[in-house]
C-alpha cells in the first residue's frame, strides 16, 4: 500500500477487511505468509478476517480463515482478540447490537481462557 494511503486509512479509522481462504484459493496470493495483511497489521492498520462469500465456497463460518492467518501471519491470542473486536466495531449494525455482540464476545473470550488454562 502506498504510503500516503496507508497514513489516510488510519487516518480516518478505515478498517480493511480480509479473507484468507478465498483469497489463497482465487490466486490472489501464492502464500498467504506473503500477503499483503500482515503487512497491514505491522502498520497499524485496523483488519478484519472474513469468510468471502458463503454460497460459492460452502464455508461454514470464519474459523478457517483465523486458522490460516494465525498461522502465516505469526499472531498471537491479543492479536487475535482485536481482530475479533474489529469485526464488531466496524460491523454494519447499529450501536445497540454492538454492545450485545462485544458482551457475547467478552463472555466467549473468557470462557476460551478458561479453558486454555485449564480452568473450565
Amino acid at each position: 500500500m502506498h504510503p500516503d494511503l496507508l497514513q489516510m486509512v488510519k487516518k480516518e479509522n478505515i478498517c480493511v477487511e480480509c479473507c484468507p481462504a478465498s483469497n489463497k484459493i482465487l490466486g490472489y496470493v501464492h502464500d498467504l505468509r506473503t500477503h499483503p495483511t500482515r503487512s497491514l497489521l505491522a502498520n497499524g492498520v485496523k483488519v478484519s478476517i472474513s469468510p468471502d462469500d458463503h454460497g460459492f465456497f460452502g464455508s461454514p463460518g470464519v474459523t478457517l480463515d483465523f486458522v490460516l492467518a494465525y498461522m502465516a501471519w505469526d499472531l498471537n491470542l491479543l492479536d487475535l482478540k482485536q481482530l475479533c473486536l474489529n469485526s464488531i466495531e466496524f460491523a454494519s449494525v447499529g450501536e445497540e447490537d454492538k454492545v450485545v455482540l462485544r458482551s457475547f464476545f467478552n463472555h466467549k473470550w473468557s470462557t476460551f481462557l478458561a479453558y486454555v488454562r485449564g480452568k473450565h
